[in-house]
């Protein structure tokens, strides 16, 4: 098999098991919080301290791969994996909220390495065939659409006494399997030439990569911040139970991940502007279901368009981003890009148990359409060919 495929087939698998831990926590995490915490407006801290800690490691962890390569980095990210989810096993069991958000931290900082699996895929391929790379690793995400809210809905009550510890447990032995399977991938570091270096506002304010790091930012914030306040409406408020949280967030991921068989395909044939046009109006449809009703089909409907508005503008964001850079340039770019999108996410995580404890469900829906607005107009006014290379 030839290298670049090989590596994208264990990206992509790496991919899914990781994908599958963060889904199994982000089901948890905010009933997790609402248990362990005194105040139940801080139930979803210890989750955007967990984006802020992918934020604040990006630019460091892109280094690092920089200058040892990106294996060893994606081996540490599995073992901090495996180590966060045994510190909320044990928090729970403790009863600890401050010992979850340590647990958090962790894997936190594993999510900031799995960021760069997709732009790994595309490290060695040429750049018409980049967007296919990135989703088709993106797409290992539909193991853990599967499998993570199966194991949520089967072991959070394992234990009656410790709920959730079993879900815990299970994520981490899955970041085992992780780091086997990361242990065979083969990617090459480039050989340094600085004559190539560019000065990195000269890449960043290029006005495609600002529409793609906007992209990016807004579609994946936006996910987080109506992610992590659905299974609060649903189990906390709307009281339609455990079970029914971990189906409408399963089929989230699933149309979040799902489509990043054709994504590429579709990047390719259409072009990036118009894949960004259809994320964003995926949103506004989303949004509308999620406003109109509280039922389990009102949830589902919209979460599941809000995973396709999330594939679509990530995807589109991430190819922009990846073909942006020398490999010269890669560590520092990507970094930067991706601490870029990621306060953005940690911000929409923050804001939504705060809102969602102050204002409702309803209310902070409709502040989702300032950021929806804002991407709208910036995406029309660029040029087609300015989001496409040869």
């Amino acid at each position: 098999m030839q290298l670049d495929k090989r590596n994208t087939l264990i990206l992509s698998i790496a991919q899914g098991l990781s994908i599958t831990t963060t889904n199994i926590n982000m089901i948890n995490t905010g009933l997790v919080g609402t248990i362990l915490s005194t105040n139940s407006a801080l139930a979803t801290l210890p989750l955007s301290i967990q984006f802020l800690t992918i934020a604040l490691t990006l630019i460091p962890v892109s280094l690092l791969m920089g200058k040892f390569g990106r294996r060893p980095m994606f081996l540490l990210g599995a073992l901090s994996a495996f180590i966060g989810c045994l510190v909320i096993v044990f928090s729970i069991y403790d009863r600890s909220f401050s010992l979850f958000i340590l647990g958090s931290i962790l894997l936190g900082f594993s999510q900031a390495n799995q960021q760069f699996y997709r732009y790994a895929a595309a490290d060695n391929v040429p750049i018409n065939l980049k967007s296919k790379a990135i989703s088709l690793v993106l797409a290992g995400g539909v193991i853990a659409a599967v499998v993570g809210p199966e194991i949520s809905k089967s072991s959070f009550d394992f234990f009656p006494d410790y709920i959730y510890l079993a879900s815990y447990l299970l994520a981490a032995f899955i970041q085992v399997l992780n780091f086997i399977i990361l242990l065979f991938i083969k990617i090459e570091k480039p050989l340094p030439n600085k004559n190539l270096l560019r000065p990195l506002s000269q890449i960043l304010f290029r006005k495609n990569l600002l529409i793609a790091i906007l992209a990016a930012a807004v579609g994946y914030s936006l996910m987080s911040f109506i992610m992590t306040a659905t299974p609060l409406q649903i189990v906390n408020v709307c009281k339609l139970g455990d079970e029914a949280s971990a189906t409408v967030i399963q089929w989230h991921v699933i149309a979040m991940f799902a489509p990043s068989f054709f994504t590429g395909f579709i990047i390719m044939k259409f072009g990036n502007k118009n894949v960004m046009m259809a994320g964003v109006l995926l949103y506004v449809i989303s949004i509308s279901f999620a406003i109109v009703g509280e039922t389990v089909l009102n949830f589902w409907i919209a979460l599941f368009l809000c995973g396709l508005g999330w594939n679509f503008l990530y995807v589109g964001g991430s190819d922009v981003i990846a073909k942006s850079a020398s490999p010269e340039e890669r560590p520092k770019v990507q970094g930067v890009t991706d601490f870029i999108i990621f306060t953005f996410v940690a911000t929409g995580s923050f804001l939504a148990g705060a809102l969602h404890n102050t204002l409702g469900w309803e209310v902070m829906m409709f502040y989702t359409t300032i950021p929806i607005i804002t991407l709208f107009i910036s995406i029309l006014v660029i040029k087609p060919q300015e989001l496409s290379f040869k």
